[in-house]
């Protein structure tokens, strides 16, 4: 029964987006629900559906990448580039930054460099 009800809520969420079944179907059923149930925006889902198809994370990857905040960095680092890079796209703006993750140092939330 419950598998129904996420089946009506996965059909629900992306019937209005037609270039989103494409990626849909390049990760499996526990990823998509995943992204579904998490992220909070159809732009959040679209980014780490295409995230997690170029990198084939596995389910407890891609949780990591969402408890890290990756689409809210990329988002405020996108806001940071001069107005001529963001002309461009996405694709050129995330292209010049590498990101890290360093959770597993167990920093204090405030920690400055």
């Amino acid at each position: 029964m419950i598998n129904l009800w996420r089946m009506k809520q996965f059909y629900d969420t992306y019937k209005n987006h037609p270039n989103l079944p494409a990626l849909l179907r390049e990760i499996n059923w526990t990823n998509n629900l995943t992204i579904l149930s998490r992220a909070k925006s159809i732009e959040e889902k679209e980014f780490y559906l295409q995230l997690c198809g170029k990198e084939r994370y596995s389910s407890r990857e891609l949780e990591r990448q969402i408890d890290s905040g990756v689409f809210e960095r990329i988002m405020i680092g996108n806001q940071k580039l001069p107005a001529m890079m963001r002309e461009f796209g996405a694709d050129v703006s995330n292209s010049f930054k590498d990101s890290y993750f360093f959770e597993f140092l167990n920093l204090p939330e405030l920690h400055n460099e």
